[in-house]
């Protein structure tokens, strides 16, 4: 007789919209991506690498492979998806740079020239 080996599928989701979870939680996230962007502005790579990881944890979102997130902040409508970094579409509007989510590239790509 034969045994079969089944991994479990992965539950947490991909992608996660902010306006869906607490405002406790959306703060304490907040406040973590801006520890971890000012970690890489004096270039400590592992103390942001490690606020994305405890960011990864609160929100129950699947590990990236690439490990870092990011926020969709697109102009075009009101996105609070947080997903894969790799995964996104970036565009500069005068000195400031704009993320898209895949959806929201998709429906509505922006490169800035608007």
């Amino acid at each position: 007789m034969a045994i079969a080996v089944m991994t479990h599928a992965p539950t947490q989701p991909r992608e996660i919209h902010l306006h869906r979870l607490s405002r406790t939680t959306q703060a304490a996230f907040a406040d973590l991506m801006d520890e971890a962007d000012r970690a890489a502005d004096h270039l400590d790579l592992a103390t942001y690498a490690k606020r994305h990881r405890t960011a990864i944890k609160l929100i129950g979102i699947r590990p990236p492979a690439s490990r870092e997130l990011a926020q969709c902040s697109c102009q075009n409508c009101y996105c609070t998806a947080v997903f894969d970094a790799d995964k996104a579409h970036c565009y500069m509007d005068g000195p400031v740079e704009f993320v898209q989510c895949e959806t929201c590239a998709d429906e509505h790509r922006l490169t800035g020239d608007e």
